[in-house]
């Protein structure tokens, strides 16, 4: 993997930028507005290290949970009901988030791998 070349980090950043965006055309319900903005931020932030430092297993796994708390969001943040018009905003791009990783987790430990090879005794 070359530094930006991970299309499936673009695509985590993408989902962080949408997440972050969207509340500016959702209604918000209750807490929702902190819960998107953490997540939208933390998405693009762990997609940006990912392009820029790829062939990191560990970042990639972070980047796993951090897109499945973005998922599970709006059950924690308690938006899920009323209007779930503000949830499925969360729900779509976390779930866009979470496959995109789970395609990028194989190729960043193959990359590893490559540059660190395990010894033989």
């Amino acid at each position: 993997m070359k530094r930006f070349g991970g299309w499936q980090n673009w695509l985590v950043v993408a989902a962080g930028v949408y997440t972050l965006l969207a509340i500016t055309w959702t209604n918000a319900v209750g807490s929702s507005n902190t819960y998107m903005t953490a997540g939208g931020i933390a998405l693009i932030v762990i997609g940006a290290i990912n392009m820029v430092a790829p062939g990191m297993p560990a970042a990639e796994w972070i980047q796993l949970v951090v897109a499945l708390a973005v998922v599970a969001s709006p059950w924690i943040g308690s938006f899920a009901t009323g209007m779930p018009g503000v949830a499925w905003n969360t729900w779509i791009p976390g779930v866009v988030a979470l496959a995109a990783t789970g395609l990028a987790i194989q190729p960043a430990m193959k990359v590893y791998h490559e540059h660190h090879p395990v010894a033989s005794h």
